[in-house]
């Protein structure tokens, strides 16, 4: 070859070759960025928090400053009482609301610094109110906020199911026992859960924020917002409360705006509006539909809530409610969907967690059940009831919480496992390895003595004793061995599941895989589910629950021992709280959805119950079964979180790692509430969330939670005013006069002459008097 086209051809060579390298230095450079995204995906959420947590909680500690006072047993115990027999009492309301102990933080403030003044020094006033003090009260409070789970096996066996011979003191040993099993699994994994700096319990920050404020001598300081969030709060709670006497009393409609009722004819055989534009108990889906009443928001918590997680949430509610399910009604997916509840006054029954029979006729869940010939405390199914009635039916709405919870459980271990695998378990692997390495709170703890885990050993081993024997012989039919199951699905869950909430945020429920599994071990066993389902979930969420708070402690420098008594004492009280306060409840049971108290709560976990227990999964999700193709959300749960990572891989810079599947799949709005609540929420947090925060920033950083708290405060408030002075007694019921913004169906969707007729039955059974259909001519045809 020629000196000159070997020249050329080396030339073209090393110039194909210097494009090969430069390709490949540009994948490479890609894959670096891929992978980069992904680390900082995986890391992003945890730095982010580390660094608020440096901003907020404090590196110092000041070990001689008393926690355990007079001040925080009196105050603690006292609200912590108002607090559970409040939320005890709203159990029972159509759609959920709790009153947040976040409230306690921002009550007890000034009556500590009352007490710190006009009690005599000693025992009984050691001092200055100290933000110790201050944070044993709101752990207190909070461990008795949230109502045992075991209220729903007592009310739906000896009040549902009329089992009378369930004793009073089988109830409070029950309701106990499922409190402490949590605390007991929640001491014996605090060495993992909360000493580790990487377990970060983000939940925390705001209360800690919050109390360094009131603590600290800058809350009322500067020119732009001089009012203290203090002033703030009672302020806005006052308003608050005054203004929830319009939805909740006065004027209901504007709690429930249907804004297709009010553009279509409310007539019975429009069908497809009232499907769509009706979201009361009964009715349909919503579409559209908004409220100006808080108590509906509530369960959104639409102001702590992040803004990406809300829309993640409400984008999947919109798709389901508004879209899905009325297709698959339309279409009858399941089996004569359409069917269901026609003679309603709707003429469709869809919003609602009852059970039908083969003709769509709804069927009372006691009838499911018979006493068993064997045994006198056990109730099992009625198979000749049920086999005249087979296949039992369901809403499609209610169809498809299953399927979705079924979709939720697999989808937020693939995400977890996709998006934080590798993260959490570094983490776990250096927590096992050496668990406060240069951790500043963990050496300031070393300072207090620690709580032996022969306290909480002994605690279980106690729990573990009592529950047997209540549970085998009280009354609640399940076996030793069926208690035992329940701590071991517990106890092998709270660690990874804990490890999962303490970094990213998430909680993976046990409720449905318990009643899977218990309901296939223990067919036809209802009350054996429930509590099965009791045991398991709350063992774990009540553990983790109290996790959070130690975590709490652990950050502000409260004795663990200290902490120890706090915690056990007041989730004993308010189990025995909640246990005798909604004895006296059980009167306002009646059926009356438009008042709002409903006990929705109770009836669909009875429904539960039937359906998991009585009829048992394979019966219901079996191959027979026409909801046999629900479990298909297994698979969907396996393959949909796959999506948006593989995205996100190939386009690091897009917005994918921000559609977070098992929050668009979770379903919060339950079947039987008042669907009115889809767009008020959203634009909350949209307003408060992103606009505030975005151009008052400063604004939104020292009111936004206050105010949060304080929309929860007014309206409980007046909640419960009316509640005892309008709805208590069933006999001498106090309804505000039926007007145009106050009929007998708040959405005004049905039509005329229903209207007319509920409006009757309400106001002549009111103020002592008896409504008699049969002597109303215009109703009585």
């Amino acid at each position: 070859m020629e000196p000159a086209k070997k020249s050329q051809v080396s030339l073209q060579a090393e110039i194909k070759y210097n494009q090969r390298v430069k390709e490949e230095n540009r994948l490479q450079h890609q894959r670096d960025i891929i992978n980069r995204n992904r680390v900082v995906q995986f890391v992003s959420n945890w730095q982010d928090n580390a660094v608020a947590v440096d901003a907020v909680v404090p590196r110092t500690d000041d070990p001689t400053l008393p926690a355990n006072t007079f001040r925080v047993w009196f105050l603690g115990i006292t609200f912590g009482i108002l607090i559970c027999a409040a939320n005890t009492i709203f159990t029972f309301r159509s759609n959920y609301f709790a009153v947040t102990p976040f409230v306690t933080v921002l009550i007890a403030y000034p009556c500590g610094l009352i007490m710190a003044k006009a009690l005599p020094q000693g025992i009984l006033n050691p001092g200055k109110f100290n933000y110790k003090e201050h944070a044993l009260i709101y752990v207190m409070t909070s461990c008795m906020a949230s109502p045992p789970y075991a209220l729903y096996n007592i009310v739906g066996q000896k009040y549902q199911l009329y089992q009378t011979d369930l004793s009073l003191l089988s109830g409070f040993a029950f309701a106990i026992v499922t409190q402490c099993f949590g605390y007991g699994f929640a001491g014996l994994t605090r060495r993992y859960l909360v000493r580790p700096a990487a377990m970060l319990w983000p939940s925390n920050l705001a209360t800690i924020a919050m109390l360094n404020s009131l603590h600290g001598t800058d809350d009322g300081q500067g020119n732009r917002y001089p009012m203290t969030r203090y002033k703030f709060f009672w302020l806005v709670s006052s308003a608050m409360f005054f203004y929830q006497l319009l939805p909740s009393y006065v004027m209901p409609m504007i709690g429930a705006l249907s804004v297709i009722c009010w553009f279509t004819n409310n007539k019975k055989d429009n069908k497809m509006a009232l499907l769509l534009g009706s979201g009361s108990y009964g009715g349909g889906v919503g579409l559209l539909s908004f409220t100006f009443d808080w108590s509906l928001c509530n369960v959104y918590a639409p102001i702590t809530t992040p803004l990406w997680a809300m829309m993640n949430q409400f984008m999947g509610l919109w798709l389901f409610l508004w879209v899905v399910v009325p297709i698959l009604w339309y279409t009858e997916a399941f089996y004569k969907d359409q069917s269901i509840g026609a003679s309603s006054e709707y003429g469709f029954t869809l919003n609602a967690p009852s059970t039908f029979n083969k003709d769509g006729v709804r069927i009372r869940n006691t009838k499911f059940v018979i006493r068993s010939p064997d045994d006198h405390n056990s109730l099992i199914l009625n198979q000749t009831f049920y086999d005249a009635n087979k296949p039992i039916l369901i809403t499609t709405y209610f169809a498809m919480e299953y399927a979705n919870s079924f979709i939720v459980f697999i989808a937020a271990l693939v995400h977890v496992g996709l998006w934080y695998g590798k993260d959490i378990w570094h983490r776990f692997r250096a927590t096992l390895k050496d668990l406060d390495r240069n951790d500043i709170h963990a050496t300031l703890m070393d300072a207090y003595p620690e709580v032996p885990d022969w306290w909480f050993m002994a605690l279980l081993a106690v729990n573990t004793v009592i529950a047997i024997v209540v549970c085998q012989w009280g009354g609640f039919d399940l076996p030793w061995w069926g208690t035992i199951l329940a701590m071991l699905l517990a106890l092998v869950s709270i660690i990874p599941i804990g490890t999962i909430q303490a970094i990213s945020g998430q909680q993976i429920g046990l409720n449905v895989m318990s009643e899977f599994l218990i309901g296939l071990l223990l067919p036809g066993r209802i009350s054996a589910v429930m509590a099965f389902k009791t045991f398991s979930y709350m063992a774990m969420y009540q553990g983790l629950f109290l996790v959070a708070d130690m975590k709490l402690g652990h950050y502000l420098k409260v004795p663990p021992r200290v902490m120890f008594m706090a915690q056990l004492v007041s989730t004993v009280l308010g189990s025995v709280v909640s246990t005798a306060g909604f004895q006296w409840l059980m009167q306002v049971q009646a059926e009356d959805p438009a008042s709002g108290w409903s006990s929705n709560n109770y009836n669909t976990f009875l429904s539960a119950g039937a359906i998991w227990g009585a009829i048992a999964p394979a019966r219901f999700f079996g191959p027979e079964s026409p909801y046999f193709k629900t479990l298909i959300g297994f698979a969907v749960g396996a393959v949909l979180p796959i999506i948006p990572w593989y995205l996100h891989k190939m386009q690091p810079d897009s917005f994918w790692h921000l559609v977070n599947i098992p929050l668009i799949f979770i379903f919060p709005a339950y079947a039987g509430a008042r669907r009115s609540d889809m767009i008020t929420p959203l634009a909350i947090s949209v307003i408060v969330n992103y606009f505030v925060k975005k151009y008052r920033h400063t604004w939104w950083k020292k009111y936004a939670y206050v105010m949060s708290a304080a929309f929860d405060s007014g309206t409980g408030v007046m909640l419960l005013i009316l509640f005892f002075m309008v709805q208590f007694n069933p006999k001498y019921q106090m309804p505000f006069p039926a007007w145009f913004m106050n009929s007998g169906d708040v959405e005004r969707c049905l039509p005329d002459a229903a209207l007319t007729c509920m409006e009757h039955a309400t106001m002549g059974g009111a103020y002592g008097n008896e409504y008699l259909p049969e002597q109303d001519p215009l109703c009585n045809e």
